[in-house]
């Protein structure tokens, strides 16, 4: 694993969403140790793997590396640079999971997001497909295209087939 000076170190999963998504729109990298170490599982869930996985997407030039039982991660973040993007989410987690995430991070974008998001549109855990265009009305447009239902998956959810484009306008107000 490669370290260096200027990188913030952290331990444990809790807020590694968060971590990744401060991470990269400040450029500086983090690592994070001990995630989950103790847990009969240990290391990185599915669901981060793929969140993980698509900030690689929408970034130019990120360094991601993970040991071999994934409870370590290093992450030095590239240039978000947007453009069109297609992502499978895990069906562990709910698209708002990503998207709320991706609200965040895309106004800083070089270019602006197109991103078709397949997953599942809802769950008890994350933020509704359906939710997530309320708060940022007026700064963004968040829409979902004919969500179909495919597959049956854990936990009584529904694997949704949903597409999002999310373009970003920035309206000053003077």
């Amino acid at each position: 694993m490669a370290t260096q000076a200027n990188s913030l170190s952290y331990a444990g999963c809790n807020f590694l969403r968060q971590r990744l998504v401060l991470s990269t729109l400040s450029g500086r990298p983090v690592k994070i140790r001990k995630i989950r170490a103790r847990d009969d599982n240990p290391g990185l869930r599915d669901f981060e793997a793929s969140f993980i996985r698509l900030l690689d997407k929408i970034t130019n030039g990120s360094r991601i590396e993970i040991n071999q039982t994934g409870t370590t991660l290093y992450y030095q973040p590239g240039l978000l640079y947007g453009g069109s993007v297609e992502h499978d989410c895990s069906v562990l987690r709910g698209i708002g999971y990503y998207l709320e995430s991706l609200l965040c991070l895309a106004p800083f974008m070089k270019h602006p997001l197109k991103i078709v998001l397949r997953g599942v549109t809802n769950d008890q855990v994350d933020p509704s497909v359906s939710i997530e265009n309320k708060p940022w009305c007026g700064f963004c447009f968040v829409s979902c295209h004919n969500p179909t239902c495919e597959t049956k998956v854990p936990h009584k959810a529904f694997y949704f087939k949903c597409i999002f484009f999310l373009l970003f306008t920035l309206r000053f107000r003077g």
